[in-house]
Parts: structure tokens; C-alpha cells; sequence
């Protein structure tokens, strides 16, 4: 196991398990998956199933710390993966593609920011815009798509809950 100072996080990175959607695909199969590719475990940090529910990949427990992903060559000692499971269908495997759910799409969110909160510097990215990369995941353009998150105006509602901390 290797570990680096969360000081050298410069990007969260984000995947696609390559799967298809039409099949329902866990941490533990993408374990699995990585293993036999000659992974020690799991190259992901957090994995986003269907249904919104995040699972953990790599160890990210040890405050002031991060253990080394697999999940982005070249820039794992500098990166949090964060894979969504989909991203491609049993029709065309080959062809990537934004399938995240609305579940997906709110649990990124949330798990973004918190990764945020603890990598304040880090630059949220999609693996296929890292140096070096030649693939299409994490099927769409995650730049503009954060940009738009962060970006969002909040209605009067949501800053007056976020005022009371109502839902932290």
C-alpha cells in the first residue's frame, strides 16, 4: 500500500466503470475486475452505483493521507478516482456514454464537494482529460458539467436552509 499527503491532490477524477448499464455491478465485481487485470484491489476511490448509493474503493480513512489510487496512469500519486457504474450498453460496449442516473448525478455531487472540503486545491476532471489519456470516459464533458453545478444559482429557499444548516 502506498500513501501520499492529501497536499498532493491536484485533481478528482472522474470514471466510468465501462459496464452496461442494462447489468448491476458492485465495488466488489469491479474488485474483482481490476484484480484480474493485476491490480492489488479496486483502483477507484468511490464507486456510484444506479441508485445513488456510494461504496468505498481505496483507502481514503487516514486523515492527512491518501492511499495511491489505479485509476488514471501517470497522475494516481496526484488524484481521487471517482467511478459511476454504467457508462456503456451490452449493444455497444465499445461506445461511451453519460448514462448517469438522477441518484448518480446527486450522490456525485455531494461526494465531489465533500472531496472538495478535505482537496480544496484539487481540479474536478474527466479521465479522458487527463494527460495522456486516450478513452472516452467518463462519456461526457465533466469541466462545463461542474462548472454548471457550481455555478447554479440557489433559490431563497435553499439559502435560508443553508443559513438554519437545515439538511447538513
Amino acid at each position: 500500500m502506498s500513501y501520499k499527503p492529501d497536499g498532493a491532490v491536484t485533481y478528482i477524477v472522474i470514471h466510468y466503470s465501462a459496464t452496461p448499464v442494462e447489468r448491476d455491478v458492485s465495488s466488489k465485481d469491479i474488485d474483482a475486475m481490476h484484480r484480474a487485470r493485476g491490480f492489488r484491489k479496486i483502483g477507484y476511490h468511490w464507486y456510484i452505483r444506479k441508485d445513488g448509493s456510494v461504496e468505498k474503493g481505496r483507502d481514503l480513512s487516514q486523515p492527512g493521507r491518501f492511499e495511491v489510487g489505479a485509476h488514471s496512469k501517470g497522475e494516481n500519486s496526484q488524484s481521487i478516482g471517482i467511478c459511476y457504474e454504467g457508462g456503456v450498453t451490452k449493444d455497444k460496449p465499445n461506445v461511451g456514454f453519460d448514462s448517469r442516473t438522477k441518484a448518480q448525478k446527486k450522490s456525485m455531487i455531494e461526494l465531489i464537494e465533500k472531496m472538495q472540503d478535505r482537496y480544496p486545491d484539487a481540479v474536478v476532471i474527466g479521465h479522458r482529460d487527463m494527460p495522456g489519456a486516450a478513452t472516452q470516459c467518463p462519456g461526457f464533458d465533466v469541466r462545463p458539467w461542474w462548472d454548471s453545478v457550481v455555478n447554479k444559482p440557489k433559490s431563497l429557499l435553499q439559502i435560508i436552509m443553508d443559513l438554519l444548516g437545515v439538511g447538513k
